[in-house]
């Protein structure tokens, strides 16, 4: 009996010691429950979990399945680089259909896209335009091409139909961040617009500046608000038509403002470029430039995308050469510090690419959820995701989850290039405003990506320790959903949550 008494009280100890670890009474511990008993957060939903070593810090509704935003690009850019490596290049390449000879190209030029986001991008890790057309052009030139008697055709064929997400919503669509990749793409498929107000009532200015789309229809039915009225100014387009409409209105009281609008037709926008690329540079193509429509035919007007001469297989091309993106370690770190949804909706569909062969939006999904169990971290309770960006209101992520994946990925080979992705407070980076005049000592110790959206705020990540034991480092994710106060009110709170993680004995 007392050997039962013994092996009871040793139990019990032992579980009251897990708990205490669970609900140790930090100072964040006390921050978070006070915020959550009050306004802005009390009406919405909080969950929180900061871990350090065996030692839970806080935690909040840690297992509760919530909306993330771009904290799911902590999931795909650190999926990216586990199945794909690092050092992997997107390819491009140049190949043809018909004859060569005496430096004549009788057919049509092929540019393959191979998946690249970075083609004509304006990111830090992007080649110039020069740059990248230059090897294209150096491509021909090896092979002896001097005049394509056919036309120059881009190439999206790598991913399926649709490029963007299906439960994205609507409004998303006619800004950049919800453009969608293609295997071929130009300038991250966007358009930047120049907007001027004109007199309260009338229609705004609205001028393109970049890239150039000739073959556009633009509707302007925008409208001049009342001086400090909101800005709710927005495109319609879609990728059955080369039409685009402005809508919405613009302050009269504010001064020239750059509208950044997708652009359906990255793979045409391409070609076009190329092709006048090479009529400038010495390469004549007399016969135009096009694209391959959704149906498989190649397409030199926009509105026939149905009909016309059926696109060449890949076995039926001849390659004359590739050219290479830079290293997806560099895609990764603009990805997160930027939080560009194109650069990571490029790597969900590489993950289904890689694995089955075939890239779409449910393919990816099923990627995603098979590496993550292969990982070891079971997904059935914890995390549902439909796309890689975060723009899907449909993806479901828990704290415990996101402190589960960071934890693997800081233990990982390949800690040092996924943490050195993620940027710190005050960076040029999304994270420029945050933690304000907190000293430097701090902010440079946190490494952590944001996610928003209308109700949304979120911050997961690390804190590395001052001293530079990696065993102190701190894992944490900070999730709120359904929040209407102003985006500044709950990200103060957040900041000073991080705060007080940072400075915890």
């Amino acid at each position: 009996m007392k050997a039962l008494n013994k092996i009871f009280a040793l139990a019990v100890l032992i579980t009251l010691a897990g708990l205490g670890a669970a609900a140790r009474d930090t100072e964040t511990q006390r921050l978070v429950s006070a915020y959550a008993r009050k306004e802005p957060l009390r009406s919405g939903i909080l969950g929180v979990l900061a871990v350090r070593g065996a030692d839970t810090l806080a935690q909040y509704n840690k297992g509760l399945k919530m909306v993330p935003a771009s904290n799911v690009k902590l999931i795909t850019t650190g999926l990216a680089l586990q199945r794909l490596g690092p050092d992997m290049r997107f390819k491009t390449t140049l190949a043809y259909r018909g004859t060569l000879d005496g430096g004549v190209l009788e057919g049509d030029l092929y540019i393959v896209g191979g998946g690249d986001p970075t083609t004509g991008a304006g990111s830090g890790c992007a080649d110039s335009l020069e740059v990248t057309f230059s090897a294209w052009k150096s491509i021909l030139e090896d092979a002896g091409i001097k005049t394509v008697k056919g036309r120059v055709i881009g190439d999206p064929r790598l991913f399926k139909r649709p490029a963007y997400g299906l439960s994205w919503q609507n409004e998303d669509l006619g800004y950049n961040y919800g453009a969608g990749p293609a295997g071929l793409n130009f300038f991250e498929n966007s358009q930047c617009f120049a907007v001027s107000p004109s007199t309260e009532g009338s229609p705004l200015q609205i001028v393109l500046m970049y890239p150039d789309t000739p073959w556009m229809s633009y509707s302007n039915n925008s409208v001049t608000g009342p001086a400090h009225s909101s800005n709710t100014l927005y495109c319609i387009n879609t990728d059955y038509g080369p039409f685009c409409e402005f809508r919405g209105s613009f302050p009269s009281h504010r001064t020239k403002y750059k509208l950044e609008c997708s652009n359906r037709y990255g793979a045409y926008t391409c070609a076009y470029f190329f092709h006048n690329y090479l009529l400038c540079n010495g390469i004549m193509v007399e016969g135009g430039f096009a694209d391959i429509s959704p149906y498989g035919h190649v397409r030199s007007d926009l509105l026939l995308s149905d009909i016309g001469e059926p696109a060449a297989g890949s076995g039926e091309l001849i390659l004359l050469g590739s050219a290479s993106s830079p290293e997806l370690r560099r895609i990764v770190r603009d990805t997160n510090y930027n939080s560009d949804n194109f650069y990571a909706e490029t790597m969900f569909n590489m993950l289904s690419l890689s694995m089955f062969g075939s890239a779409d939006r449910d393919s990816s999904a099923n990627a995603a959820e098979r590496l993550l169990s292969n990982m070891g971290l079971q997904t059935d309770n914890a995390c549902k995701l439909v796309d890689g960006s975060g723009l899907s209101r449909k993806n479901y992520v828990s704290p415990e989850f996101f402190v589960r994946f960071l934890k693997k990925m800081y233990n990982s080979p390949l800690r040092d290039c996924y943490v050195s992705s993620l940027p710190s407070p005050g960076t040029k980076s999304t994270l420029k405003r945050r933690l304000g005049r907190t000293p430097e000592a701090i902010k440079s110790r946190v490494k952590m990506k944001s996610g928003s959206m209308d109700g949304v705020l979120c911050f997961s990540g690390y804190i590395l320790p001052a001293d530079g034991d990696r065993s102190k480092t701190i894992f944490f994710s900070l999730l709120t959903n359904n929040v209407t106060a102003p985006g500044y009110a709950v990200g103060t709170i957040l900041d000073e949550i991080i705060v007080s993680l940072a400075t915890e004995p």
